[in-house]
Order: structure tokens, then C-alpha cells, then sequence
């Protein structure tokens, strides 16, 4: 019973790994299909996951990864427009 509390504390303080945090960074929406604003495959499924699962602190941490990537997506295309004109 104490490695099951134990295991239950571990997944609630569990960061992202640094390859799991670039997943949610560099691909914040789907690419490809009509519904643009759904989350990829992959990055869906994974937040399910750690819903699922009471990964706490990682689930946090996909949902602002998720916002950073597409505020610097946003500013990229800004920034693009800009030295177009």
C-alpha cells in the first residue's frame, strides 16, 4: 500500500520530459484537416493521459507550453508580415 501512495505522489510532481515539452511547444495545433483549432492526434491523446492518470504538475505544464507555442507562432507570423510590406 505505501509504493501505491508513493507512485500516486511521484505522477502529481512528475515534470514534462524535454522532448515531451517541445512536442506540446512546436505543435500546438493541428496542421493538417479542416478543424484547425483541434489539438494534434498525438498532443490530445497525451493530455487524456495525464488527465487520466493524475499527472498533475505535466498536465499544467502541456497547457502552457500549449499557449507559449502559439503565442510564438502568432509573433513569427507577425513578425514575418512585418519585414514583408
Amino acid at each position: 500500500m505505501n509504493q501505491e501512495t508513493d507512485n500516486t505522489e511521484k505522477r502529481k510532481t512528475t515534470p514534462l520530459t524535454n522532448s515531451e515539452a517541445a512536442t506540446f511547444f512546436f505543435l500546438p495545433l493541428g496542421f493538417f484537416g479542416i478543424d484547425k483549432t483541434k489539438s494534434t492526434e498525438f498532443n490530445e491523446s497525451e493530455l487524456e493521459r495525464f488527465k487520466r492518470y493524475n499527472f498533475d504538475l505535466k498536465l499544467k505544464q502541456a497547457r502552457e507550453m500549449k499557449i507559449g507555442g502559439i503565442i510564438f507562432y502568432l509573433s513569427l507570423m507577425a513578425i514575418i508580415a512585418y519585414f514583408l510590406q
